[in-house]
């Protein structure tokens, strides 16, 4: 039923959920009609606005409009919902807010405030003052229009407890900027205490306001500041008791954190951030020393740190923090003048080092399941890994660290090296789950002992690009009874795949292999029967042999995707290619001429077909598409959207009874 339709039919309804009509890109005006309409969920939707009828649902209490990333504003008698209670206006692509928005005295949850630049030109800041119930989370987005201070004031967030999140936001580059008001409004945007978590970002100010990290926020649990790029500083923030989660952000004016980071002295607490569990300095570009706190050898500072995160920061040095006895999670990522001595507490199980410039680590935790080394020069002064360790991950050009047995890794992750490793032998690590090799000039093969081919049992994906020099998979085929998943891409040496798939690899469900111009076929016996997605792109040579790929046997195959740019393809599919299971089918051929119908017929459970990228195909075949197929989308097909997009004619008729047709990502039926 057209929604018009439905508007027209149910004038009594009290709720409407439209959210999965994804395609939706206008609410008709009837809309208007449902007089007793109490909720209203158009999220996800395509709307580009709300027609001027919506402001005449008196009663309307709930308008979900999240994710409706096309609309552009909201309509100018916003103010009429005087019984609105819940807006939520989260992932849309609104510029500002309509005026009187203050009217909304009902309003409980606002996700989102556009502060307007006029009077003529949104909403006013200090309509929100107007909003006494406001609760839950809130984000005041713009802050840069507001240009009297004594607007922010009339805010009155200090009398608003129902508030928990709050996020205070400028716009990103903002123009004309005066710090002295920044700080200024920012002071006067000061929140109940009861409030759980703040973020503010882009702030320009030159310091923070003097409410910001009292110890009178004992509620606060999350805290985020990003791009705050003129504060010198860092608030005292070790003075938040019930803090949980710290992420600093792009602060590139602080060049060190000192003691005025753990607090000025003023609340009564020996143990600064004393509950702590996640804190990350991300984008510190001017960030050169951290202080240590005094006080920590008796008794210690980050006393529950469970993770800590140091990335983009280009001129740290050292003196990272020694003494952190919860830590569970390190990751330290492009800092290249990092030189540290890391802490190594019992309780880590996940170790990441990436383009830093010399780590040393005293010994590894018994604990440690995750290793990742990329890019520095690490020391490990003793013992070697511990077996424990599962998951390992290798990025840049370094020797496989410690013995070359691995019994408990279940994760491997090489990226860009190691230098030696131009044949990975699966020996070395029999518990093996997932294997992901990338950008790596050097491997060649893999390569497993005649007695390790019955170990792979544990083996289920599967992930090689990049390798261009990769060439061969172990002698006798590769033995993986549980591998469900193989990805095989930009190999350009490689000539064929690991023998008797069909049998060594029962349980294989995903296969895909894009830009190998050197596979010829698949292995003799061909593909295992449960195989349900097989993926084939820029593999010129194989799709040259397409006849003989067998799939006809494979009667579990649902979707197949081809992508085929080269010499010309004359009619696509043949009759005898396409196993009868199918259920989508994706191709890409520029070079195409004609599509067989009678390659169709037999796939009487097709329900989706893309056609894309076919610029030379001129008309969809006579025999029309078999009765199930329910979704056609065409896309950057010149010369079928020229004959297509209008629905008439003979041609037309061929496909009329398909239910969506999409062409250029546009609906026409």
């Amino acid at each position: 039923m057209e929604v018009n339709n439905l508007l027209c039919t149910f004038k009594c309804l009290r709720a409407l959920s439209l959210c999965l009509y994804g395609l939706l890109a206008v609410l008709p005006d009837s809309v208007g009609n449902l007089k007793h309409l109490r909720y209203l969920n158009l999220n996800g939707t395509e709307i580009k606005g709300l027609p001027d009828s919506v402001c005449g649902l008196y009663n309307l209490q709930t308008l979900l409009l999240r994710n409706c990333y096309c609309l552009k504003e909201l309509p100018t008698n916003m103010g009429r919902l005087v019984n609105l209670r819940h807006l939520d206006i989260r992932g849309t692509d609104l510029k500002g807010m309509p005026i009187h928005m203050g009217k909304l005295r009902s309003l409980q949850n606002l996700s989102t405030f556009y502060v307007g630049k006029g009077e003529r030109s949104g909403s006013n800041i200090k309509e929100l003052g107007e909003l006494p119930h406001l609760s839950g989370s809130l984000c005041i987005s713009k802050l840069e229009n507001v240009y009297q201070t004594r607007d922010a004031k009339e805010v009155n967030l200090k009398d608003k407890k129902g508030l928990s999140e709050l996020e205070l936001k400028w716009e990103r580059d903002h123009e004309n900027y005066d710090s002295e008001r920044e700080r200024d409004v920012l002071e006067q945007l000061c929140p109940h205490t009861n409030l759980k978590s703040l973020s503010i970002i882009f702030y320009y100010g030159a310091e923070y306001p003097s409410w910001l990290g009292a110890c009178s926020f004992s509620n606060m649990v999350s805290l985020k500041l990003k791009d705050c790029r003129y504060c010198s500083s860092l608030p005292p923030l070790g003075q938040l008791t019930a803090l949980k989660e710290l992420s600093i952000e792009g602060l590139n004016g602080v060049s060190c954190v000192d003691s005025e980071f753990y607090g000025d002295g003023s609340c009564a607490t020996n143990k600064p951030f004393k509950s702590l569990e996640k804190l990350t300095f991300r984008r510190m570009l001017g960030w050169k020393e951290w202080f240590i706190f005094e006080g920590e050898d008796e008794g210690g500072v980050f006393p529950t740190l469970r993770e800590l995160r140091i990335i983009e920061c280009p001129k740290l040095t050292g003196n990272l923090p020694s003494l952190l006895p919860s830590l569970s999670v390190i990751e330290i990522e492009d800092c290249p003048q990092l030189v540290a001595s890391l802490p190594s507490p019992s309780a880590l199980h996940e170790l990441a080092l990436t383009n830093c410039d010399e780590v040393v680590l005293k010994e590894l935790s018994p604990k440690l399941q995750s290793l990742g080394i990329g890019g520095c020069h690490v020391t490990l002064l003793e013992g070697g890994l511990h077996t424990t360790l599962k998951t390992l991950h290798i990025n840049g050009v370094l020797q496989l660290p410690g013995s070359h047995y691995y019994p408990s890794i279940e994760s491997l992750k090489v990226n860009k090296g190691p230098g030696s490793l131009w044949s990975l032998p699966l020996e070395f690590f029999p518990k093996l789950k997932s294997i992901e090799i990338s950008n790596s000039d050097n491997l060649e093969s893999l390569s497993a002992s005649d007695k390790s081919l019955l170990d792979l049992t544990s083996l289920t994906k599967l992930t090689i690009y990049e390798c261009p020099n990769f060439v061969s998979f172990p002698s006798g085929g590769l033995c993986a009874p549980n591998l469900t998943e193989i990805s095989i891409s930009h190999c350009e040496k490689l000539k064929s795949l690991a023998e008797g798939m069909h049998t060594l690899l029962p349980s294989l469900l995903y296969l895909e292999l894009r830009d190998c111009p050197e596979l010829e076929s698949f292995p003799e016996g061909g593909l295992p029967s449960n195989l349900q997605i097989l993926q084939i792109g820029l593999c010129d040579k194989l799709f040259l042999r397409r006849m003989e790929w067998g799939l006809q046997s494979l009667h579990s195959l649902r979707e197949i995707i081809i992508r085929y740019y080269a010499r010309e393809v004359g009619s696509f599919p043949e009759e005898a290619l396409l196993p009868p299971s199918l259920i989508r089918l994706s191709i890409t051929f520029p070079h195409l001429t004609s599509l067989n119908g009678r390659g169709f017929q037999h796939l009487t459970l097709l329900k989706q077909l893309e056609i894309w990228c076919c610029n030379n195909l001129q008309r969809l075949p006579e025999e029309g598409f078999p009765a199930s197929l329910s979704f056609l989308d065409i896309w950057d097909c010149t010369l079928l959207k020229k004959r297509y997009r209008r629905k008439n004619g003979k041609e037309w008729r061929k496909i009329s009874h398909i239910p969506i047709i999409m062409i250029d990502n546009e609906v026409i039926t």
